[in-house]
């Protein structure tokens, strides 16, 4: 069935943040880090990634602070930090303005394990993050470019979902990053950022808690 299709992405599109960095500031505000400890094992998995050419040693190492937090401190993190103090006014009117029928997706390369909490702020039909396994380790790989469009056809196929190309819209701050999965529709929005590219329409978006 061919179905209106909203694609987004988080950091830097639903919220004015690296979201990955706020919680390690989270942790530390809530003494669930050492600082020191922590800045050292981030110093050597980078050293470690640069070596090996390997980018998911140090994303190993980033996402490892999410062990440190329960489910429900990880709800809160999103539902009581992040918002609305991050999110963008703009992305929150544009969001509630679709129909029931406009299928939802946010597709991310934040952890599953805090972005499905995004659930609980605003009604998306699927959350698509990067999966971890019990030990905080990276289990499909990061989910960013190419692999995002690999997540996105994979479920919309399971549910025979095929995309309405030139009804369905795209938003991402990165146009290097998500070029590929925006390519997926027609209507595609750089929000914030300072490329100009044919076929792309620039936004500017702001915090909800400014003016």
């Amino acid at each position: 069935m061919k179905k209106k299709v909203a694609l987004y992405d988080f950091d830097k599109t639903i919220v004015d943040c690296e979201s990955i960095l706020e919680l390690y500031k989270y942790a530390y505000k809530n003494k669930k880090i050492n600082i020191f400890k922590t800045l050292w094992n981030l110093i050597s998995a980078y050293i470690k990634s640069k070596i090996n050419s390997d980018f998911e040693i140090m994303k190993n190492e980033m996402v490892s602070v999410i062990k440190y937090f329960s489910e429900d401190e990880l709800k809160s993190f999103v539902t009581n930090f992040l918002y609305p103090k991050f999110f963008f006014k703009e992305f929150e009117s544009e969001f509630n303005s679709y129909d029931e029928n406009t299928v939802k997706i946010l597709c991310s390369a934040s952890a599953t394990n805090y972005l499905i909490y995004v659930g609980e702020l605003f009604c998306f039909d699927y959350i698509i993050g990067t999966d971890l396994d019990e030990d905080y380790k990276l289990i499909r790989g990061n989910n960013k470019k190419q692999i995002k469009v690999k997540n996105i056809n994979e479920i919309l196929k399971r549910d025979g979902i095929d995309i309405d190309y030139e009804n369905s819209l795209g938003y991402s701050d990165s146009y290097n990053d998500d070029k590929y999965m925006l390519r997926l529709v027609k209507n595609r929005f750089l929000i914030n950022s300072k490329v100009k590219k044919k076929g792309y329409t620039n936004l500017t978006w702001h915090k909800k808690t400014e003016g």
